[in-house]
């Protein structure tokens, strides 16, 4: 199996809890939920803890400015109990946009913030009785206990200082939109991170989310990896890693259409090129192959994020997932 794990963020809680079903009898190690409108991620992981007995439970992502590093730490502790010790949390800033425009936070200092929230959060879940009075004010905060067994903390990274950090801190890191020319320059910046804390490359673990189509064959042209792409371009962080891969134009243009309400114009406008660096379309053995690629140039573990044609239903992407599963 190319894929280790496979994202099961589609559709409601009960969707979700069917997809992981699918992915533990197909043989995945890890089901990944994402957490950027609805469900949230902690109320899917429970109902799938119950529903399942083997996989690993990971988030990716949750995001870290929404809830403070006492919350987070008794959500982890819970949910590790719960399952049984199969936790993996992935945490990530996620963006200005969904922080402050729709939380209502401010989004300030990304670096420090995580650095200090993945410390905070650690501390707490060894049980200790923590203090703080950095960018957290914490005083004398503890869990009953300690979270047995401890977990690994991995991160999102996208950008140099973020993926830097993530070798410094974290135990692994999340790639999102992997292309070659990307992965190359998050390898540098993660080795620089890992330098930093005396670390190597066998004592951290690299993986990748990679949006995966069965099917090269799309009616009218309707490829629905650019529905997916199209909402990245309006963020700037992912804007600033587009055009570092080659794709300013792309960006210029789709970005205009979009701004001008031509919402059907900036998804046709994404080329087929930009879709194919970012995502693996074709058939079954093509998208093996393709994985296999990036998992040969140095990720560790990749992720299967499943995209089907729009207006498919449960079934299309319950397929990609047991599609890829064990024979």
């Amino acid at each position: 199996m190319v894929f280790s794990g496979t994202s099961i963020s589609r559709g409601g809680v009960a969707s979700q809890v069917a997809a992981a079903q699918a992915a533990e009898e197909a043989g995945y190690e890890a089901v990944w939920v994402a957490e950027v409108q609805e469900p949230d991620a902690i109320t899917v992981l429970a109902a799938v803890a119950s529903a399942t007995s083997r996989i690993t439970l990971a988030t990716g992502i949750l995001p870290t400015y929404v809830r403070d590093p006492f919350l987070m730490a008794m959500t982890l502790h819970s949910l590790q109990e719960y399952s049984g010790g199969r936790l993996l949390p992935g945490f990530g800033t996620s963006t200005p946009a969904i922080v402050t425009g729709w939380h209502g936070i401010p989004f300030e200092r990304p670096i420090r913030h995580t650095r200090e929230y993945v410390g905070l959060v650690r501390r707490l879940l060894a049980g200790e009785r923590v203090k703080s009075e950095g960018t957290f004010t914490i005083r004398g905060a503890s869990l009953r206990s300690a979270a047995n067994p401890a977990m690994p903390i991995w991160l999102a990274g996208l950008n140099p200082q973020m993926l830097e950090l993530a070798g410094e801190i974290a135990d692994g890191v999340i790639l999102n939109f992997p292309t070659v020319g990307y992965v190359e320059r998050a390898l540098e910046a993660i080795d620089r991170g890992l330098r930093k804390s005396a670390r190597t490359r066998g004592e951290f673990t690299i993986a990748a989310n990679f949006r995966t189509c069965i099917t090269d064959v799309f009616e009218n042209g309707a490829n629905p990896l650019r529905r997916e792409l199209v909402t990245y371009f309006m963020a700037p962080v992912y804007q600033k890693v587009f055009r570092e891969d080659g794709y300013e134009v792309d960006v210029q243009r789709v970005t205009q259409l979009w701004a001008a309400g031509e919402r059907a114009g900036a998804i046709a406008a994404i080329p087929d090129d930009f879709v194919d660096a970012h995502g693996v379309i074709g058939t079954l053995e093509a998208c093996r192959a393709k994985v296999q690629a990036f998992l040969d140039l140095g990720i560790d573990e990749a992720i299967l994020f499943p995209v089907v044609a729009d207006g498919s239903g449960a079934e299309a992407y319950i397929g990609t997932i047991r599609a890829f599963g064990r024979p």
